[in-house]
């Protein structure tokens, strides 16, 4: 198994309001609007808004903001949350759902207006068998996306009391590149037509460096490439999902995907906390892993027996609750950015990317080697958090990609350096 591809009520005036600012978002753009309660005064308001002419023209908008007498409180400071592979908004940063443990809910009660996008190919049904439509779904389709959902959050700002200032972008994992690939192209225009005032990249890569690694990610990029020639343009994410169900549901029983004597429980440990196995050396770094795990004797190449900082089922109900597929072409053209072996409009402008930068990394995932990207920016304002607690050639035990907004003590080790570095940068 190859693992490059684990990879929402506010009122009716309220979105009359907004249609009336922005006509482009015509009425039937937008499926009613959700209001959930969270915890104490937090809510969550989520929408759908439409991005284009086709059915799956479409993407899904969160904001967990605090509420008073049933509308959003006003708010200064604002981020915009996108996503990896595998999980939308709801699985990536809510821990799957109502949950007051999450950064969002965190930011929220701290004064901050957290927002965030569920990118198209989320929303695709799982009944889906013609996946014709996704044949251009690559990364400048994935960045226009995001910029019409930063946009509408910024009109509902204003409708709401909040300004409609420029927000902060964070971006997890694959949806790195996307933040970069955003800031690379709005580094062409007008400061006044930018949505994006800083970055926090997290966990990602775009620009790579390391000679092992690069070689890794150009053999995915000409895998997914024909792929793409082949005419797949949809990757399923069912074994991901099966995984994490026999883990829940059958622990003990045999994995269909190793070999006797290996469980569904010792398969799931070894998918989250020794993912280097699978995929081998370099594939982001060198013991790249999503969860870090306990290992009998210290020996890392033995069948994982536990996780440190992530609990077993919240691990496992990440994996369960993947969206069904992912867009070959949004794959291959991050991976072909950071191959370098072919020119792309995507990193042509680095130079020109001014705003703050704040890189979050872990040791035990992508870790440094998303340093890289950070040389090539003309941005003054660069500082980075990366969580570890081993030397690198010990990074098989480290805090690990998903442990990030996940893990036990992640509010402490990820979640106040971010809303520390928020208070630092302000804005306008």
């Amino acid at each position: 198994m190859k693992t490059n591809n684990f990879v929402a009520f506010a009122t009716a005036a309220l979105v009359g309001a907004v249609l009336l600012v922005r006509p482009a978002l015509a009425t039937e753009g937008i499926e009613p609007v959700v209001r959930q309660h969270l915890v104490d005064n937090i809510y969550e308001y989520s929408y759908v808004i439409s991005t284009g002419n086709g059915p799956h023209d479409r993407v899904g908008v969160h904001r967990v903001v605090q509420g008073e007498n049933g509308v959003p409180r006003p708010c200064n400071q604002a981020i915009f949350l996108v996503h990896g592979d595998l999980l939308n908004f709801t699985n990536a940063f809510l821990r799957g759902g109502s949950s007051p443990d999450s950064m969002p809910v965190f930011l929220a009660r701290r004064g901050v207006d957290v927002w965030g996008i569920d990118l198209a190919w989320t929303l695709v049904p799982a009944n889906t068998t013609d996946f014709t439509f996704m044949k251009h779904w690559g990364l400048q389709r994935n960045i226009q996306d995001v910029e019409q959902a930063l946009s509408f959050a910024r009109l509902v700002r204003t409708q709401t009391g909040s300004p409609g200032n420029q927000l902060v972008l964070l971006a997890w994992s694959r949806g790195g590149w996307i933040g970069y690939g955003l800031l690379n192209q709005e580094s062409q225009m007008s400061i006044q037509g930018r949505n994006v005032r800083a970055y926090i990249p997290v966990d990602t890569l775009f620009e790579i460096q390391n000679p092992t690694i690069k070689g890794t990610i150009c053999d995915l990029a000409n895998s997914t490439g024909a792929d793409l020639q082949a005419g797949t343009y949809a990757y399923s994410t069912a074994i991901d999902v099966e995984f994490g169900q026999l883990a829940i549901g059958d622990p003990n029983g045999l994995s269909p995907f190793f070999p006797p004597p290996y469980t569904n429980r010792d398969a799931s440990l070894i998918l989250g906390a020794a993912a280097y196995r699978l995929d081998g050396p370099g594939f982001f770094a060198e013991f790249y892993h999503y969860v870090g795990g306990t290992f009998p004797s210290g020996d890392i190449w033995a069948i994982p027996d536990g996780l440190v900082y992530t609990h077993f089922d919240r691990w496992n109900s990440l994996l369960a609750s993947a969206s069904p597929f992912q867009a070959v072409r949004l794959i291959h053209d991050t991976y072909t950015i950071s191959c370098g072996a072919t020119r792309t409009p995507f990193d042509n402008h680095l130079h020109d990317i001014t705003v703050p930068v704040f890189y979050v990394g872990a040791g035990g995932g992508f870790g440094r080697s998303g340093l890289d990207t950070l040389t090539l920016l003309g941005s003054q304002d660069v500082s980075t958090h990366i969580v570890s607690f081993y030397p690198p050639e010990q990074a098989a035990l480290d805090f690990g990609h998903i442990d990030l907004f996940n893990a036990q003590d992640a509010e402490n080790l990820v979640w106040s350096p971010i809303y520390q570095w928020l208070s630092e940068h302000p804005g306008e």
